[in-house]
């Protein structure tokens, strides 16, 4: 096989297609070009939306359509396009496209960086500027008789610039200056099959397209849903591309009775804006006559709470979640995500989500999720975790035991640290106290974490590594933890943390003294590029801020930043800080430390909000 993009590279090609057209050949191959009567083959282009937004790519499909059987040997075929709204940006051919036939000979040529251009045949095609076009010629190894015989599949992106207006793929009327006379098709013998080609007629729109488009289906009726981003005048929604109805604006909620059983069905849907159709946006639905669940339930750990989020494939009445089997909560209809903010920790735990319409229910989306018990600082001994050791201690341990009293911190209480709570812990707890016995198990005399994972855990716990005083985000080992969202603090009574940090990576944003700094440990729920933000006119002093993974006792530093910029580059106010882009992967921590410029006046301190997207 022979494949060209220059159709002057090659001596025979030079006289054979001097204008780069199959003529030539065609007549070669056969006696004439004599036209066979009867049913046409037609030359198709075919796309999956003919509404595009300036800036977006979109694929075309170049196909035969040889629904009279014809055999097929040779072919020459030009599309062309307005440069003003178009660009080809990629294109597969024959021998490379999937079902396509091989050619034994191809030539074809198109504008760069797509083809080589150049200066032979119609150069005005190529040269980067008004009508532009693909042109292809070919015999194939072999003859096709297939029905469907793909061509060409290309790939075209809408010019930012491109104004709202209709275009089209076309072919060029003949052009006998540089030798284009017509599409035309072969049999085997060189004779000229009857060739229709197709045109696309397409529009360029930047009304932005409805959003969060849904569609699902109960008892035979279809429930369509959706958001508009800009106010429409109206709103067309079609059914497998027949219009079925128009809306005026602002409405966000359809249903199409009587259904067939059994039918599957395409919606496509536009807002309408000063008369301009915005781009489609569609979905699919299968008519089973049941009540559509929400979709993709997930769970995620969200700083000790459980976040769940979902889809919903039509607007129901209500939302119910269940955990473990049991009602959790009921949410409003438009809900897609919920926090536990209680969950259950230290096992399994299964989150049900079942919608509910005119009476229906659906069936239910599951997840799983498993939270381990949370790491709490505690003294061993100290179960009511005031920093002290005495009498209190074995009396709560022994009232628990017997009278159903509270447990501050089982982890505590369990003296010996095998993982059970009985009168053993009690009776050694009172020995060390007042005989002179052995030392409760480590962490013991100063807070720490249990060092043997077990189910007892700690309601209350420590805040620093006396069990004292301490305030919860003072010390890296009491960070509070945190979700995506915002959330307030204040730095106004906190010290400062020893643990090192420098100005690598954030050079010539002042990082500073890291005065009166808090900490946060954040888990992220989901995987992209976090935005750690302390940009606000709510944080009253000059920030400095610092992103670690790892431990307390093993700190690498990832991030920082000390006078921040916004999301449009405009300056922070207050010299306040913001990290964006950091990468992040689900289930992965990070301590979050935030301090103040300097201590002059003892003035870089205070209230203020840190906000933790995820992209």
């Amino acid at each position: 096989m022979e494949l060209e993009s220059d159709p002057m590279s090659s001596s025979i090609l030079r006289k054979l297609f001097t204008t780069l057209w199959m003529i030539p050949l065609l007549s070669v191959v056969g006696a004439g070009w004599t036209p066979l009567l009867g049913q046409n083959i037609n030359l198709e282009l075919t796309t999956t939306t003919t509404t595009v937004a300036p800036g977006e790519t979109f694929l075309v499909d170049l196909t035969v359509d040889n629904s009279g059987g014809f055999s097929v040997r040779g072919l020459q075929h030009v599309i062309s396009w307005d440069s003003a709204f178009l660009r080809l940006t990629a294109l597969q051919l024959p021998g490379e496209l999937a079902g396509s036939p091989t050619p034994e000979i191809l030539v074809w040529n198109a504008p760069q960086p797509t083809g080589t251009g150049g200066d032979q045949g119609c150069s005005t095609w190529w040269d980067g500027s008004g009508i532009e076009a693909l042109s292809l010629g070919l015999i194939l190894e072999e003859t096709s008789s297939d029905e469907i015989i793909p061509l060409a599949q290309m790939e075209f992106r809408v010019i930012g610039s491109a104004m709202n207006g209709d275009t089209t793929l076309t072919t060029p009327d003949p052009d006998l200056t540089c030798g284009w006379i017509g599409s035309i098709i072969t049999d085997p013998q060189g004779a000229v099959l009857p060739t229709e080609t197709d045109v696309l007629e397409l529009s360029v729109s930047d009304v932005p397209r409805p959003t969060q488009f849904s569609c699902g289906e109960a008892s035979q009726t279809v429930y369509l849903s959706w958001q508009e981003p800009v106010s429409y005048s109206t709103v067309k929604i079609a059914r497998d591309g027949v219009l079925i109805a128009e809306l005026p604006g602002g409405t966000q909620s359809y249903e199409d009775p009587n259904a067939t059983l059994g039918a599957e069905l395409n919606y496509s849907l536009q807002g309408v804006l000063s008369n301009v159709s915005s781009p489609e946006v569609s979905c699919q639905v299968t008519v089973d006559g049941l009540l559509e669940a929400p979709m993709n339930l997930e769970c995620f750990d969200n700083g000790g709470a459980v976040l769940l989020t979902w889809e919903n494939p039509l607007s129901y009445d209500q939302i119910d979640v269940f955990r473990q089997g049991s009602l959790l909560t009921t949410l409003t209809s438009n809900a897609t995500s919920f926090s536990d903010d209680q969950p259950i920790t230290g096992q399994s735990v299964d989150y049900f989500l079942r919608g509910s319409l005119e009476g229906v229910f659906s069936s239910t989306d599951t997840c799983q999720i498993s939270l381990p018990i949370p790491q709490v600082l505690f003294i061993r001994g100290d179960v009511n975790s005031d920093g002290e050791l005495n009498l209190v201690d074995p009396v709560t341990t022994l009232q628990f035991l017997f009278v159903s009293g509270d447990m501050p911190c089982a982890s505590a209480a369990d003296f010996n640290d095998d993982g059970n709570l009985d009168l053993a812990d009690a009776v050694n707890l009172l020995a060390y106290q007042f005989t002179g016995g052995m030392s409760p198990a480590a962490p013991f005399p100063m807070a720490g974490f249990d060092p043997t994972p077990d189910s007892l855990g700690c309601d209350v716990g420590c805040f620093d590594s006396t069990c004292g005083a301490g305030i919860p985000g003072d010390e890296c080992s009491g960070a509070i933890d945190i979700g995506l969202g915002t959330t307030p603090f204040d730095t106004s009574a906190m010290t400062d943390s020893p643990e090192p940090y420098d100005d690598l990576g954030c050079e010539g944003t002042l990082l500073g003294l890291m005065y009166s700094d808090i900490w946060f440990d954040f888990t992220a729920p989901s995987t992209g590029l976090a935005t750690i933000s302390l940009c606000s006119s709510e944080v009253e002093f000059d920030s400095d801020l610092v992103i670690y993974s790892g431990s307390c006792s093993q700190l690498t530093q990832v991030a920082c930043n000390g006078d921040g910029v916004d999301a449009q580059g405009q300056a922070c106010p207050d010299f306040t800080s913001r990290i964006s882009g950091l990468p992040m992967t689900a289930g992965e921590s990070f301590l979050i430390r935030v301090g103040g410029f300097d201590s002059v006046g003892q003035g870089e301190s205070g209230p203020g909000s840190i906000t933790v997207t995820i992209d």
